[in-house]
């Protein structure tokens, strides 16, 4: 009986750390105020070499993503209930909040490069995500086969500015760069 009553004082000691850290990080944004931290995030941007990036803008997915290689695959850590996988990824979001996941599958999308393709060489793919992938607030399809032209059917082309999101709440968001000049 300890045990199980060791287990609830940890899960309400830490849910309420989790909210409470969550609050804080919140209070703390809103105090800095928009301006300031739209310099900030210039004074990043400057520094960047030109390239082409994914910019991660949730809570869950702050980063600078330099895409210089075929396909960036953005999948979402194993919670303790869930195998790891034997998978090569790139970016990881961490969207388990509460430690289950919450939008972002372990598995979620892909940018991917192809040349000569109506000017587009960056394209985004949905790999079998639970809650979608949406590019601009419209939900991808998912192909229903590994076949090319399915693959290509489903995939859309991305431009400088485009917004990917990670679910349909907007929480794990990207901001697509096209800094090559």
């Amino acid at each position: 009986m300890a045990d199980v009553n060791k287990q609830k004082q940890l899960a309400s000691t830490l849910d309420d750390l989790a909210v409470t850290g969550r609050l804080q990080d919140l209070a703390l944004f809103t105090v800095e105020g928009r301006s300031d931290r739209a310099a900030k995030i210039r004074q990043v941007l400057s520094t960047l070499d030109a390239g082409v990036y994914l910019l991660g803008a949730g809570p869950y997915s702050q980063a600078i993503v330099p895409l210089r290689c075929d396909e960036i695959v953005m999948v979402r850590l194993a919670t303790p209930l869930e195998p790891i996988l034997d998978k090569a990824v790139d970016v990881f979001v961490n969207d388990a909040v509460g430690l289950l996941p919450r939008e972002v599958s372990r598995v979620h999308c892909a940018v991917y490069r192809r040349e000569g393709v109506e000017s587009h060489d960056y394209w985004l793919i949905d790999k079998g995500s639970s809650c979608g992938t949406f590019l601009n607030g419209e939900r991808l399809d998912q192909p229903s086969s590994d076949a090319e032209q399915e693959l290509i059917r489903a995939s859309r082309p991305l431009a400088h500015g485009d917004v990917i999101s990670l679910g349909p709440s907007k929480i794990n968001t990207f901001l697509f760069a096209d800094l090559r000049g």
